[in-house]
Protein backbone atom coordinates (compact mmCIF):
# COMPACT_ATOMS: atom_id res chain seq x y z
CA UNK A 1 0.00 0.00 0.00
CA UNK A 2 1.34 3.41 -1.00
CA UNK A 3 0.59 6.99 0.05
CA UNK A 4 -1.80 8.74 -2.32
CA UNK A 5 0.06 12.05 -1.98
CA UNK A 6 3.79 11.32 -2.01
CA UNK A 7 3.90 7.69 -3.14
CA UNK A 8 5.87 6.38 -0.16
CA UNK A 9 5.36 2.69 0.55
CA UNK A 10 3.40 2.28 3.79
CA UNK A 11 3.59 -0.51 6.29
CA UNK A 12 0.49 -2.44 7.08
CA UNK A 13 -1.73 -0.88 9.74
CA UNK A 14 -0.28 2.65 9.78
CA UNK A 15 -2.83 5.46 10.11
CA UNK A 16 -0.77 8.30 8.61
CA UNK A 17 2.05 8.60 6.08
CA UNK A 18 5.42 9.01 7.94
CA UNK A 19 6.59 11.51 5.31
CA UNK A 20 3.64 13.83 4.57
CA UNK A 21 1.30 12.89 7.46
CA UNK A 22 -1.58 12.19 5.08
CA UNK A 23 -4.24 10.10 6.77
CA UNK A 24 -4.43 6.65 5.26
CA UNK A 25 -7.81 5.21 4.56
CA UNK A 26 -8.32 1.81 6.05
CA UNK A 27 -11.63 -0.04 6.24
CA UNK A 28 -10.97 -1.13 9.83
CA UNK A 29 -10.24 2.39 11.09
CA UNK A 30 -13.13 4.52 12.32
CA UNK A 31 -13.38 7.97 10.81
CA UNK A 32 -12.86 10.80 13.25
CA UNK A 33 -15.66 13.37 13.14
CA UNK A 34 -14.43 16.92 13.32
CA UNK A 35 -16.47 19.33 15.43
CA UNK A 36 -19.05 21.27 13.42
CA UNK A 37 -18.48 24.98 12.91
CA UNK A 38 -22.22 25.68 13.10
CA UNK A 39 -24.68 24.85 15.89
CA UNK A 40 -26.88 21.86 15.36
CA UNK A 41 -30.22 22.83 13.85
CA UNK A 42 -33.19 21.92 15.93
CA UNK A 43 -36.78 22.14 14.87
CA UNK A 44 -38.59 24.96 16.70
CA UNK A 45 -41.35 23.92 19.00
CA UNK A 46 -44.68 24.45 17.32
CA UNK A 47 -47.62 25.86 19.22
CA UNK A 48 -50.98 24.21 18.77
CA UNK A 49 -53.25 26.32 16.57
CA UNK A 50 -56.29 25.24 18.51
CA UNK A 51 -54.68 26.16 21.83
CA UNK A 52 -53.96 29.68 20.57
CA UNK A 53 -57.54 30.10 19.40
CA UNK A 54 -58.90 28.88 22.73
CA UNK A 55 -56.61 31.35 24.49
CA UNK A 56 -57.84 34.20 22.31
CA UNK A 57 -61.42 33.18 22.94
CA UNK A 58 -60.78 33.17 26.68
CA UNK A 59 -59.18 36.63 26.47
CA UNK A 60 -62.36 37.91 24.81
CA UNK A 61 -64.70 36.07 27.16
CA UNK A 62 -63.00 36.99 30.43
CA UNK A 63 -63.45 40.81 30.29
CA UNK A 64 -67.02 40.36 29.10
CA UNK A 65 -67.87 38.18 32.11
CA UNK A 66 -66.08 40.53 34.51
CA UNK A 67 -67.95 43.57 33.19
CA UNK A 68 -71.24 41.70 33.31
CA UNK A 69 -70.72 40.58 36.93
CA UNK A 70 -69.60 44.03 38.04
CA UNK A 71 -72.60 45.63 36.35
CA UNK A 72 -75.00 43.21 38.01
CA UNK A 73 -73.31 43.73 41.37
CA UNK A 74 -73.40 47.52 41.25
CA UNK A 75 -76.61 48.24 39.37
CA UNK A 76 -78.56 45.01 39.72
CA UNK A 77 -79.19 44.93 35.97
CA UNK A 78 -77.41 44.98 32.64
CA UNK A 79 -76.82 48.71 32.13
CA UNK A 80 -73.45 49.38 30.54
CA UNK A 81 -71.94 45.92 30.32
CA UNK A 82 -74.09 45.09 27.30
CA UNK A 83 -72.12 47.57 25.21
CA UNK A 84 -68.88 45.89 26.24
CA UNK A 85 -70.18 42.39 25.56
CA UNK A 86 -71.62 43.23 22.14
CA UNK A 87 -68.49 45.20 21.23
CA UNK A 88 -66.18 42.33 22.17
CA UNK A 89 -68.42 39.89 20.30
CA UNK A 90 -68.23 42.04 17.17
CA UNK A 91 -64.43 42.26 17.43
CA UNK A 92 -64.23 38.48 17.92
CA UNK A 93 -66.34 37.81 14.84
CA UNK A 94 -64.27 40.18 12.72
CA UNK A 95 -60.83 39.14 13.96
CA UNK A 96 -60.88 35.64 15.44
CA UNK A 97 -63.78 33.70 13.95
CA UNK A 98 -62.12 33.23 10.50
CA UNK A 99 -59.05 31.77 12.21
CA UNK A 100 -61.05 28.71 13.27
CA UNK A 101 -61.22 27.59 9.64
CA UNK A 102 -58.37 26.49 7.42
CA UNK A 103 -59.73 28.36 4.43
CA UNK A 104 -61.97 31.19 5.54
CA UNK A 105 -64.12 32.23 2.61
CA UNK A 106 -64.70 35.99 2.53
CA UNK A 107 -67.92 35.37 0.61
CA UNK A 108 -69.34 33.84 3.80
CA UNK A 109 -67.45 35.64 6.55
CA UNK A 110 -67.98 39.21 5.39
CA UNK A 111 -71.81 38.99 5.63
CA UNK A 112 -71.44 37.34 9.04
CA UNK A 113 -69.14 40.13 10.22
CA UNK A 114 -71.43 42.84 8.87
CA UNK A 115 -74.39 41.18 10.57
CA UNK A 116 -72.52 41.29 13.88
CA UNK A 117 -71.79 45.00 13.36
CA UNK A 118 -75.45 45.69 12.55
CA UNK A 119 -76.57 43.81 15.67
CA UNK A 120 -74.25 45.98 17.74
CA UNK A 121 -75.76 49.10 16.15
CA UNK A 122 -79.27 47.76 16.82
CA UNK A 123 -78.46 47.12 20.47
CA UNK A 124 -77.04 50.62 20.91
CA UNK A 125 -80.08 52.12 19.19
CA UNK A 126 -82.50 50.23 21.42
CA UNK A 127 -80.63 50.92 24.65
CA UNK A 128 -80.28 54.64 23.95
CA UNK A 129 -83.87 55.03 22.79
CA UNK A 130 -82.80 56.25 19.37
CA UNK A 131 -84.67 55.68 16.15
CA UNK A 132 -81.71 55.82 13.82
CA UNK A 133 -81.20 52.12 13.16
CA UNK A 134 -83.85 51.65 10.49
CA UNK A 135 -83.29 55.07 8.94
CA UNK A 136 -79.46 55.12 9.02
CA UNK A 137 -77.53 52.05 10.23
CA UNK A 138 -79.56 49.39 8.43
CA UNK A 139 -79.64 51.00 4.95
CA UNK A 140 -76.01 52.20 5.21
CA UNK A 141 -74.76 48.82 6.43
CA UNK A 142 -76.91 46.98 3.89
CA UNK A 143 -75.62 49.08 1.00
CA UNK A 144 -72.00 48.58 2.08
CA UNK A 145 -72.61 44.85 2.49
CA UNK A 146 -74.10 44.51 -1.01
CA UNK A 147 -71.31 46.54 -2.60
CA UNK A 148 -68.39 44.73 -0.98
CA UNK A 149 -70.02 41.29 -1.28
CA UNK A 150 -70.62 41.84 -5.00
CA UNK A 151 -66.95 42.77 -5.48
CA UNK A 152 -65.78 39.72 -3.52
CA UNK A 153 -68.00 37.34 -5.51
CA UNK A 154 -66.99 38.83 -8.86
CA UNK A 155 -63.27 38.81 -8.03
CA UNK A 156 -63.44 35.23 -6.81
CA UNK A 157 -65.56 33.62 -9.50
CA UNK A 158 -65.26 35.69 -12.69
CA UNK A 159 -61.61 36.73 -12.99
CA UNK A 160 -59.84 33.39 -13.49
CA UNK A 161 -56.92 33.63 -15.88
CA UNK A 162 -58.19 36.90 -17.37
CA UNK A 163 -56.71 39.14 -14.74
CA UNK A 164 -57.69 42.34 -16.53
CA UNK A 165 -61.27 41.68 -15.48
CA UNK A 166 -60.26 42.57 -11.95
CA UNK A 167 -59.62 46.13 -13.18
CA UNK A 168 -63.25 46.46 -14.26
CA UNK A 169 -64.48 45.06 -10.96
CA UNK A 170 -62.22 47.29 -8.85
CA UNK A 171 -63.07 50.31 -10.99
CA UNK A 172 -66.78 49.68 -10.62
CA UNK A 173 -66.29 49.11 -6.89
CA UNK A 174 -64.55 52.49 -6.49
CA UNK A 175 -67.38 54.22 -8.35
CA UNK A 176 -69.90 52.41 -6.17
CA UNK A 177 -67.98 53.46 -3.06
CA UNK A 178 -68.24 57.06 -4.19
CA UNK A 179 -71.97 56.63 -4.55
CA UNK A 180 -72.05 55.13 -1.06
CA UNK A 181 -70.48 58.33 0.32
CA UNK A 182 -73.30 60.32 -1.27
CA UNK A 183 -75.87 57.93 0.18
CA UNK A 184 -74.24 58.20 3.60
CA UNK A 185 -74.55 61.99 3.65
CA UNK A 186 -78.20 61.75 2.59
CA UNK A 187 -78.96 59.23 5.35
CA UNK A 188 -77.28 61.48 7.92
CA UNK A 189 -79.45 64.34 6.69
CA UNK A 190 -82.64 62.29 6.95
CA UNK A 191 -81.90 60.56 10.26
CA UNK A 192 -80.22 63.33 12.25
CA UNK A 193 -81.45 66.45 10.40
CA UNK A 194 -77.91 67.43 9.48
CA UNK A 195 -77.58 70.02 6.72
CA UNK A 196 -76.61 68.82 3.27
CA UNK A 197 -73.14 70.32 2.84
CA UNK A 198 -72.41 68.09 -0.16
CA UNK A 199 -69.05 67.01 1.27
CA UNK A 200 -69.70 63.63 -0.31
CA UNK A 201 -69.08 65.12 -3.75
CA UNK A 202 -65.34 65.33 -3.03
CA UNK A 203 -64.79 61.60 -2.38
CA UNK A 204 -67.33 60.82 -5.11
CA UNK A 205 -65.30 62.80 -7.67
CA UNK A 206 -61.97 61.27 -6.64
CA UNK A 207 -63.30 57.71 -6.57
CA UNK A 208 -65.13 58.23 -9.86
CA UNK A 209 -61.93 59.35 -11.59
CA UNK A 210 -59.93 56.46 -10.12
CA UNK A 211 -62.61 53.97 -11.12
CA UNK A 212 -62.76 55.29 -14.68
CA UNK A 213 -58.96 55.15 -14.87
CA UNK A 214 -58.96 51.47 -13.92
CA UNK A 215 -61.69 50.73 -16.45
CA UNK A 216 -59.75 52.53 -19.21
CA UNK A 217 -56.63 50.54 -18.35
CA UNK A 218 -58.68 47.34 -18.50
CA UNK A 219 -59.99 48.27 -21.95
CA UNK A 220 -56.54 48.99 -23.41
CA UNK A 221 -54.23 45.95 -23.80
CA UNK A 222 -51.34 48.18 -24.93
CA UNK A 223 -51.67 50.34 -21.84
CA UNK A 224 -51.76 47.26 -19.63
CA UNK A 225 -48.58 45.90 -21.24
CA UNK A 226 -46.84 49.25 -20.83
CA UNK A 227 -47.77 49.46 -17.15
CA UNK A 228 -46.69 45.86 -16.66
CA UNK A 229 -43.25 46.57 -18.11
CA UNK A 230 -42.74 49.72 -16.06
CA UNK A 231 -44.35 48.83 -12.74
CA UNK A 232 -44.66 44.98 -12.98
CA UNK A 233 -48.45 45.25 -12.59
Amino acid sequence: MYCARCGVELQKGVERCPLCSLRVWHPDLQEEKEPSLYPRYTEPETVSHGAVLFLLSFLFLLPALICLLVDLKLDGAVIWSGYVCFGLLTLYVWGCLPLWFRRPYPVVFFPVAMTAALLLALYISLKTGGHWFLSFAFPAGGALLLLVEAMIVLLRYTVGEKRHRALFILGGGLIGLGGFCLLLEFLLHVSFALPMLWWSLYPLTVLLLLGLLLIIIGLSPALRRSLHKKFFL
